[in-house]
């Protein structure tokens, strides 16, 4: 068997990559009997080819005889680093390559100096949470997925409307309030997207969502904001929605409004953490 070659991922490599990771989360979820987290294989193809044409987005492939057997990208849009997805082909013989990928990943944030990494990891999956763990990931949460159909109980008083770039300072102090940091980069272009929506209550911005679904986040001042945000959803995309299980507000607004739980993951980190000062939903990526 040849040595395993990591170079940097390029456009031309989309479609095999968007294959493995379909391959590689179905196998994974037929095998334990979960929904699979990619979709489609047309799902995966254009969720591959979309983050490859962002900017910030960074990502590798790992080669064996000239063929392409693994990729793991990550977003670099802010100080803290986001990682996934990872996918090795099922396929293949195994022989290291997620954790080539993830090693090399860690030494291109070591390089750039990021203030923290983090990732969301399913959490049946045993085997990528050993992998995680011994490279020094820490658990942070555990997450509910939830799906179902939009319409559990309002917030009086908080009005929910899409977001303009104007918003967009009053939404990065909240995040920052919250998290310690914030997410320009990703709120920018969900903003120019058009899926991004503000909540706000006494006329004033109290929190915002990037959209209503398994890549999006969401940050409030108080629960009632991310509450007033997810009643204000007219679907929730993909897998679903991740909360974190501690917030049992949120957790039983879900369930009173007929949501169902899908499965759980969980977030892990290394370098910069605080425990959130408020409200929030992760993305998949964290």
């Amino acid at each position: 068997m040849t040595t395993l070659q990591i170079r940097e991922v390029t456009p031309d490599d989309a479609r095999i990559c968007g294959r493995i990771m379909f391959d590689a989360f179905e196998a994974l979820a037929t095998r334990h009997h979960f929904p699979i987290e990619a979709g489609t294989p047309e799902f995966a193809d254009f969720q591959i080819k979309a983050m490859l044409a962002t900017d910030g987005i960074y990502g590798l492939v790992a080669e064996r005889d000239g063929h392409i057997v693994g990729s793991a990208l990550q977003d670099e849009r802010g100080k803290v680093v986001g990682i996934g997805p990872v996918a090795v082909d099922p396929a293949a013989p195994d022989a290291g390559a997620g954790r080539a990928l993830m090693n090399a990943l860690l030494q291109r944030s070591e390089e750039r100096d990021v203030a923290g990494i983090r990732l969301v990891q399913t959490a049946y999956n045993y085997r990528s949470f050993s992998l995680y763990a011994k490279l020094g990931f820490a658990v942070r949460e555990l997450l509910t997925v939830f799906q179902g159909t939009p319409g559990g109980s309002a917030i009086p008083g908080a009005v929910v409307r899409p977001a303009t770039p104007d918003d967009i300072a009053a939404c990065d102090e909240i995040c920052r309030q919250v998290h310690g940091h914030d997410r320009h980069g990703e709120l920018q272009f969900w903003v120019n997207v058009g899926t991004a929506r503000v909540v706000e209550r006494g006329g004033r911005i109290t929190g915002y969502a990037t959209g209503f679904g398994y890549t999006c986040h969401a940050v409030g001042k108080a629960d009632d904001d991310v509450i007033a945000l997810l009643a204000a959803a007219e679907e929730f995309t993909g897998l679903g929605f991740l909360v974190p299980s501690r917030n049992k507000r949120l957790m039983a607004w879900c369930f009173d409004a007929g949501l169902k739980i899908v499965q759980q993951s969980t977030l892990m980190t290394i370098g910069l953490y605080n425990e959130p000062q408020g409200a929030w939903l992760p993305s998949v990526g964290y």
